[in-house]
């Protein structure tokens, strides 16, 4: 119990695993500190810490960060795999989790697995989009588009529909297909139709790729102009101007790709100031400055362009060395933490032997004193059976009577020729008083089984008396029935017939109550009384026949 406690008292909150399951959708960065968190604190059982696991490689999920790193990540999808609302996403992680590993393969025949076993659409048309990434990776762009051309077929939202003929159109236009230009139509006229304008336009900048990559740069520009109308606030972005202005060197159009080229520079001058900078942009911006300065007879400078590479490789630099002492001290303090686990685990381990310890001897020591006590009482009934046994050899006189007494007297009679030959009457006779210990020790010994009674007693004197006083009890006994009776039932039976109990018999022969009365059923069978009947009175019934 105290282990349980202990146990216990160092387990997180279940709210703050809750509390990473509501993050997860909206905000997966701040989810990911959360769990963080929890497992620097420790104390999490296994329940928790596979729900711990699950949730952070959702998040890096969410994030498109590694999943290779997340080791316990295969256990926890076998463990969430068989409930239905994280199924799906079983799927998901393990395909993730094979393709960060380098297994796409595999990955691509789990998401298979998952397709057939679904049979939501809606999520089945995850798993399929998620494959046709998979084959898009792999450069299999017309795989990729016969996935999602399947997924197309399911009755889908218009959203959702406007991504499938997106990525169809961008698979296509990999491919070189023509037939793109129909699908990205699509994809614009759905998100259009949806309300969804920022989808639609970011759908159309794509296509504007698209239609610049193959040399149609005048129908690019218009929807590049297209964009900007739809959305003003994005029409003088870097990327977009950067585009246009690469569309207008390739028409010829240095005047037009000047303005572009300069707006595309400052614009990126503001995002480089918020922290945005990307230098795939800053590169295409550069080299076409140069382009337009030699075109117009400048002189072509990349001094700018090179301190500003330089200071990105700086900041990179710095960006990860930071990044490796967080990582130093994550691991350190994860270490900590497990040498906590191991020191508690230890504690609980010792706590928990200590209180068996306690339970099994205090458990031992009650049986041990229960069968003392029993071990004394069952001692002091059969020094009691010996006294009473005393008392009555002690009360009979040397001449019989006739009469009722008869009996009685023949019993004692023998009572007191069995004492004698265990050694009590004599004692009793040398130095006849109440105190005599020498007296008491000998009937707690045989009463003790400490003084064993077969080397005392000679049992062919005890027949003879027997067949004397009991007309010829033991002589008849054994003709009818010597074949069937061991040793130990014959003197039984012939203790029964001197009237002695079943607890003195047990005290004469040191025998339990209980063995006695199992030998006494066995004589009954073999000598073919009833249950219960009296064993002496039925042999002498048939011996009289």
């Amino acid at each position: 119990m105290a282990a349980v406690l202990l146990t216990s008292c160092n387990s997180p909150k279940e709210s703050d695993l809750k509390l990473s399951d509501e993050l997860l959708a909206n905000n997966p960065g701040k989810a990911l500190a959360v769990l963080d968190s929890l497992e620097n604190n420790g104390g999490l059982d296994r329940e928790e810490q596979l729900h711990l696991v699950w949730n952070r490689a959702m998040a890096h999920q969410a994030l498109g960060m590694s999943l290779a790193e997340d080791e316990q990540l295969p256990e926890a999808i076998a463990h969430y795999r068989s409930v239905a609302d994280k199924q799906a996403d079983s799927y998901l992680l393990e395909a993730s989790y094979l393709n960060w590993t380098d297994r796409r393969a595999e990955a691509i025949s789990v998401l298979d697995k998952g397709i057939a076993e679904i049979a939501d659409s809606a999520k089945r048309v995850r798993l399929m989009a998620a494959q046709a990434g998979l084959f898009e990776q792999q450069r299999e762009y017309k795989k990729a588009v016969e996935v999602l051309s399947k997924a197309l077929e399911y009755d889908l939202p218009k959203r959702e529909s406007a991504i499938l003929n997106y990525k169809i159109g961008l698979n296509l236009s990999l491919m070189g297909n023509p037939q793109s230009e129909y699908f990205y139509g699509q994809s614009v006229r759905l998100a259009t139709e949806n309300g969804d304008t920022a989808m639609a336009c970011e759908f159309l900048r794509n296509y504007a790729d698209y239609l610049s990559n193959n040399g149609q740069y005048q129908r690019s520009n218009d929807i590049y102009y297209q964009i900007g109308s739809m959305m003003p606030q994005v029409a003088e972005l870097s990327a977009i101007q950067m585009a246009m202005a690469g569309n207008y060197i390739n028409l010829h159009k240095i005047d037009s790709a000047r303005i572009c080229n300069e707006k595309a520079i400052a614009n990126e001058a503001k995002l480089e100031a918020k922290g945005f900078s990307d230098i795939a942009r800053r590169v295409v911006i550069e080299l076409e400055r140069c382009i337009l300065d030699y075109e117009n007879g400048k002189h072509v400078s990349y001094v700018d362009f090179s301190r500003y590479c330089d200071s990105i490789t700086t900041n990179m630099q710095a960006k990860e060395n930071t990044l490796a002492r967080k990582q130093e001290a994550k691991e350190r303090l994860q270490w900590v933490n497990q040498e906590l686990k191991l020191e508690r685990q230890r504690m609980v381990w010792m706590l928990s032997a200590a209180v068996l310890l306690l339970i099994f001897c205090g458990v031992a020591g009650y049986f041990y004193y229960r069968n003392r006590v029993q071990r004394l009482a069952e001692a002091e009934d059969r020094i009691d059976a010996l006294t009473r046994m005393l008392a009555e050899a002690q009360s009979v006189t040397e001449e019989m009577s006739d009469g009722q007494e008869q009996k009685a007297e023949d019993d004692a009679f023998f009572k007191k020729v069995l004492l004698q030959q265990l050694g009590i009457i004599r004692m009793v006779a040398s130095t006849p008083t109440s105190q005599n210990q020498v007296l008491l020790k000998r009937i707690a010994g045989i009463g003790e089984g400490k003084i064993q009674t077969d080397s005392l007693l000679v049992w062919s004197d005890l027949y003879r008396v027997i067949d004397r006083l009991y007309d010829n009890f033991h002589t008849r006994l054994t003709e009818q029935y010597g074949q069937l009776l061991t040793e130990k039932e014959i003197q039984i039976s012939c203790l029964l017939c001197a009237g002695f109990s079943t607890k003195e018999i047990g005290v004469i022969t040191q025998q339990s109550d209980a063995t006695i009365y199992v030998r006494k059923t066995s004589i009954r069978k073999k000598v073919g009384a009833s249950e219960g009947q009296d064993i002496v009175a039925y042999i002498n019934g048939i011996s009289s026949h």
